[in-house]
């Protein structure tokens, strides 16, 4: 989106530069100061700029004018400018909140720290968040101007600002306000719907052994809450390790729930996890997703499919199928299918089963077993026989088998073995209908034979 970012003076000069992408050179900034600073210190600093745009050719200039400083950011191709503009505006913001004044001197004296936040804030020349609060969270300890900012320790502990500072307390307003977040909400009923969203992917061999597994997995939430109300929940914090965030380390124990990869909203406080083993937050208005994780160990399986495919001859496969439900047998699953592949040409097909209904697709080459539910601690047997044309017969030999799949949706299971423990307002008199839901889908579930 930006190929370049720049800071002018007044004169024309340039104070920074940051270049994200080729295409451009640094020398693109004489343009800008022949075609904009040094027409407008013509017209006079009275006059009001006309546009914030300049586009020569295929290269645009979306630009501001803050105080006696211009920042200006240049892209190539078609690009969405209000985006830019937007992101121009809040880059402004950031500055103000590092120096009293944005000036010459103060862009010198503290461009190390604003080189850093660009490092942050853009990556390969994309926004990826302005917000107040994760500035907070990234910026390091160091004193710019009269102000010093906040940055979070490991340890959950934050450097304090000096709070005798009158524009220490501006920032430390700003920096906490809830951007994700309007005020003044009301609603007639209270309610939080809370899902856990898993999409299990495995694959097995020939015996029936597990060769890979893991679990995609988050946790989706849709509020609808009057005012700013505080809420927690608890995952099933005896047994659950999260790799990569300080707290409880794996000890090896099989019945652990071991969770990676794991990203948080920006509405969650960290802090509170890491201490209290809480996940803690003031919501959006709606839905959103509060939680993406990966898990690659002690997965519980829902299905375990067993195949013997057999070929007779040069143009007869036979095959038999058993498929058993692993999963509590009070809990069903819903929209089973196994697609059983079958070589090219076939021309006669039987197939007979203890439960569920088969279908042979020729368009596809595969024979689906269906179930339209299917409950837990079950075990299911197909016997099956395909008879080829004599000519696809001789190429049976090369035949491919691509492998069995699996296709299920489970509701109230959880394949990784997490559980929400609780779920609560933390607000005297907060009358709230709750609801917590699991959700299991098959991803890439496939079956060699």
């Amino acid at each position: 989106m930006i190929s370049g970012l720049f800071i002018f003076d007044g004169k024309g000069d340039v104070l920074m530069s940051k270049i994200y992408k080729e295409g451009i050179k640094r020398n693109v900034s004489d343009v800008f100061r022949i075609q904009v600073i040094n027409s407008n210190n013509k017209l006079g600093n009275s006059k009001e700029v006309r546009s914030p745009i300049l586009t020569l050719g295929s290269t645009s200039f979306v630009y501001i004018k803050s105080g006696k400083l211009w920042i200006v950011a240049v892209t190539r191709s078609n690009q969405d400018c209000s985006t830019i503009l937007e992101f121009i505006y809040k880059f402004e913001n950031i500055l103000k909140m590092m120096v009293a004044e944005i000036n010459d001197e103060n862009i010198i004296n503290n461009f190390f720290q604003i080189y850093q936040i660009l490092d942050e804030i853009v990556q390969f020349g994309y926004p990826i968040n302005l917000e107040p609060g994760y500035i907070k969270s990234i910026l390091p300890n160091a004193t710019i101007g009269e102000t010093k900012l906040i940055r979070r320790k490991s340890n959950g502990s934050s450097y304090v600002l000096n709070h005798n500072n009158k524009s220490n307390e501006i920032l430390n307003k700003a920096l906490s306000t809830i951007t994700w977040r309007p005020q003044g909400i009301k609603y007639r009923r209270n309610e939080i719907f809370l899902n856990v969203e898993e999409k299990i992917n495995v694959l097995t061999n020939e015996q029936s052994e597990i060769l890979r597994s893991y679990v995609d997995g988050k946790i989706m939430m849709k509020t609808h809450l009057s005012g700013m109300p505080e809420c927690k929940f608890g995952l099933n914090n005896d047994d659950l390790v999260l790799n990569g965030l300080p707290g409880k380390e794996n000890d090896g124990n099989s019945d652990s729930v071991v969770l990676e990869d794991c990203k948080f909203h920006q509405c969650v406080e960290l802090d509170k996890f890491t201490e209290q083993r809480v996940i803690q937050f003031i919501p959006p208005d709606g839905e959103f997703q509060l939680m993406s994780y990966n898990c690659r160990s002690s997965i519980n399986l829902p299905f375990k499919v067993t195949a013997q495919v057999q070929q007779f001859g040069s143009r007869k496969v036979q095959y038999k199928l058993s498929i058993k439900s692993l999963f509590p047998s009070k809990t069903s699953s819903t929209n089973v299918q196994i697609k059983i592949p079958t070589p090219n040409g076939v021309l006669k097909h039987y197939a007979s089963t203890t439960h569920g209904k088969t279908k042979f697709h020729p368009e596809d080459n595969v024979l689906v077993w269906k179930f339209n539910k299917m409950f837990g601690d079950n075990e299911y047997v197909l016997t099956a026989e395909v008879e080829l044309t004599e000519l696809e017969g001789n190429r049976l030999i090369n035949w491919s088998r691509p492998p069995i799949k699996l296709d299920f949706v489970i509701d109230m299971f959880s394949c990784s073995g997490l559980s929400v423990n609780y779920l609560r307002i933390d607000k005297a008199n907060y009358k709230t209908v709750k609801w917590v839901k699991y959700s299991t889908q098959s991803g890439s579930y496939d079956i060699r034979y």
